[in-house]
């Protein structure tokens, strides 16, 4: 029974021809590491598979090399079992997180490459797995949010691109029946150069395509679940400022790391610059608000939230519904955005307004009375969660008919305001400013464009005078400041008009990475805005501050061309610098450029492409009778040998030759010289040619020293030859 198991296993797995290029193994290992640590360093995986991964692979291709001639069944039965009980491991994590395979089916791929490397005797089985080293780098492409994946893109093109070089030479070994060698200096300097010339043909064109702004999100990442036991508080927690107290009875607190707005209150004589240090990065169609903390009750000195009253909602797997959409005479458009934390957090779920499914890694979550929401934990780093939202598309035609005359009216926190002489001087202001208008919407539009034009918007302003509404103090005195300043009166001066008003703090969009294709944001991005009543409109955000502006669906003026997003990126991060007004001016072109060909009739530009190529398709027409000269002069350069130049008999031969060639008389490649010299003799009907072959025969392969007179009775047999060609011609 057993041996007949054997003979059956041992004609499954007949004995292949074994590769015994050495640089063609260590050139595939070389990507395959690349590919398995491009993976690896993105910190999603334990530290078995960190360590054990890379250190395997190795082992597995020495194993490979050293036993490359046996037929190693044991072995292969050994990895069959194992890839088994892979298999069962990956089925075993996949039940854990059905919403997001990405990171079980590619931990399956690792490990299936590790047992595939103790198991590589042929050629066909290092093509097998450079080729599922391309598929996990294309993997690793799927999990990267950073710019290090690029690094790791380069060392495996090139490294694969040398592998392709060993792989072609052993092959050629293989149908000459003989090997050919090659210094591996040689094959590594011609798979650079093969390299870059990749790289010069590639990168041009893909600077020049167009980049769709669509996120094409095929699945809904998320991290791994984490249980939480009992119940947790639905306040907002920030570790970087203290709690307990009223924290308007003590002097304001500021933390560069963490935005004050994202605390139970806002205290408006808060001062400081936030850092520029990435807090989130997300993969989303478009620039958007990420809405985080909802203020209503405004004290003088900043914002608190009045209700404490949260929704819990639990779930046994993603995702959390949250609720339905509360504007039914607004249309809506459906997002999806993917969340990969950067760094601590409080514990806030942000989100584009408004949030209806929620896949987010616990089974618990807490929804206030004003929509936001908060996880069960603080944020950590890399945190991955998505979000679905149905954000509504607000015109201004919409917006004019709100809130109609059956329209519940907003509850009351949304238009108090505190007793004090300073707001009534505030609400003279907004009623100066909004009296011209009968419609909610316009008398809001009066109230954002005045700030956006009578105040600057400025990060370095001096404390907040004591006893002075912060609103009034902005508004009358300094007139510049935060864009908390600017939405709190924008809120204020909303409620002093009967309009109800709250603040929302969150994050701005951030900038777009054209090589991740995420969008970056950091703690400067942190930002606060207005939020309008417009009855059974619903909530609408309005952007007091100058420079900024509530996006409406659109791209932000995103250029369609990938070229023109990486020259605004890279303008966006060196800033001010040199460098960048270069870039900027550079980028600046090339966008006209590009707006320029789109505006031209396609009729011209089909003329203008097929012009060129026809000019291409003439030029090389043209150019192979000069290409084929100078390739006929280069063979019989190389038939005279290297030292050529330093005999008189062999320049004067070579001058001839290519004369001869001229006229059609060129050697054939089966031709030896003196054959050659027998065909041109009877064409001239003249020896003379024959007596020049004669004496390059002697000096090129009889290595004959001829004597000094021999240069000169060279050139006269030359110049005889020449004089019957041309002879010749005349007679023809």
């Amino acid at each position: 029974m057993f041996e007949r198991f054997v003979n059956i296993y041992s004609r499954i797995n007949p004995k292949r021809v074994p590769e015994n290029s050495l640089g063609l193994r260590l050139s595939v290992l070389a990507a395959i590491l690349t590919a398995e640590i491009a993976i690896l360093s993105m910190g999603y995986y334990d530290t078995l598979s960190v360590l054990g991964v890379p250190t395997l692979t190795t082992a597995g291709f020495a194993y490979s090399w050293k036993y490359r001639q046996r037929r190693n069944l044991l072995m292969k039965f050994v990895l069959s079992m194992l890839v088994i009980a892979v298999a069962v491991l990956f089925t075993r994590e996949l039940t854990t997180n059905i919403y997001d395979t990405r990171l079980p089916l590619i931990k399956l791929l690792l490990w299936l490459q590790v047992l595939h490397s103790f198991d590589l005797p042929a050629r066909r089985d290092l093509k097998f797995s450079l080729a599922s080293g391309l598929i996990l780098l294309a993997s690793a492409a799927v999990l990267s949010t950073g710019m290090v994946y690029i690094l790791g893109l380069a060392l495996f093109t090139i490294t694969a691109v040398i592998a392709l070089v060993f792989l072609y030479i052993s092959e050629a070994s293989q149908q000459a029946d003989r090997s050919l060698e090659a210094r591996p200096v040689q094959v590594i300097a011609y798979g650079a150069f093969a390299w870059l010339a990749g790289i010069a043909i590639a990168v041009p064109l893909l600077l020049i395509m167009p980049q769709g702004s669509q996120a094409r999100l095929h699945t809904l990442p998320v991290s791994n679940l984490q249980k939480i036991l009992g119940d947790f508080t639905a306040e907002v927690v920030n570790p970087s400022y203290s709690s307990g107290g009223n924290p308007f009875d003590h002097p304001p607190q500021f933390s560069p790391d963490s935005y004050y707005g994202f605390n139970p209150y806002m205290d408006l004589r808060s001062r400081g610059n936030l850092s520029d240090d990435d807090v989130l990065k997300v993969r989303s169609d478009n620039y958007d608000l990420y809405r985080g903390v909802v203020f209503d009750r405004y004290n003088g000195k900043g914002w608190e939230i009045s209700s404490e009253t949260t929704t819990d909602i639990t779930t046994d797997s993603p995702p959390f519904t949250l609720s339905d959409s509360e504007y039914p005479v607004t249309p809506v458009k459906s997002k999806l955005q993917s969340f990969y934390v950067q760094t601590e957090l409080p514990n806030i779920i942000f989100a584009a307004w408004k949030p209806q499914q929620l896949f987010f890694p616990a089974g618990k979550i807490k929804v206030d009375d004003y929509g936001s929401i908060r996880s069960p934990y603080q944020l950590t780093e890399d945190t991955v969660y998505s979000v679905i939202s149905e954000e509504p598309i607000f015109s201004a035609s919409t917006l004019r008919r709100y809130p109609g005359t059956t329209d519940p009216p907003a509850d009351f926190q949304y238009t108090s305001l505190p007793e004090s002489d300073d707001l009534q001087e505030v609400a003279r202001l907004s009623l100066e400013i909004t009296a011209p208008y009968n419609s909610r919407y316009d008398k809001v539009q009066a109230i954002e464009k005045y700030l956006k034009e009578n105040y600057a918007y400025d990060l370095d302003i001096p404390p907040l005078m004591e006893n002075k509404d912060a609103v009034a103090y902005f508004l009358f005195d300094e007139k510049r400041g935060y864009c908390e300043h600017f939405a709190s009166a924008m809120a204020v001066m909303a409620r002093s008009a009967g309009i109800p008003a709250r603040v929302v703090t969150g994050y701005s969009g951030g900038n777009y990475n054209p090589f991740t294709a995420l969008w970056e944001i950091k703690q400067s991005d942190a930002h606060a805005w207005v939020e309008i009543y417009f009855g059974s409109a619903g909530w609408a955000p309005f952007d007091p501050t100058p420079g900024f502006e509530v996006p409406a669906g659109q791209n932000q003026g995103q250029s369609p061309w990938l070229a023109g997003k990486i020259f605004s990126y890279l303008e966006d991060v060196l800033g001010g610098s040199a460098v960048g007004g270069v870039l900027a001016t550079a980028g600046g072109a090339i966008k006209r450029a590009l707006a320029f060909a789109l505006a031209l009739p396609l009729g011209l530009i089909t003329g203008i492409v097929l012009g060129m190529i026809a000019l291409v398709w003439i030029g090389q027409k043209a150019s192979q009778p000069l290409l084929m000269k100078r390739r006929r002069r280069r063979l019989l350069i190389k038939s005279l040998g290297p030292d050529y130049s330093s005999e008189k008999v062999l320049r004067d031969y070579l001058k001839l030759a290519i004369r001869l060639q001229q006229r059609g008389l060129v050697r054939r490649p089966d031709e030896t010289i003196r054959e050659f010299a027998r065909r041109v003799s009877d064409f001239l009907d003249s020896r003379e040619f024959v007596e020049l072959s004669e004496m390059v025969e002697q000096l090129r392969y009889h290595e004959v020293s001829l004597p000094e007179p021999s240069g000169s009775q060279a050139r006269q047999l030359a110049e005889r030859v020449i004089f019957k060609l041309k002879t010749k011609e005349l007679g023809a």
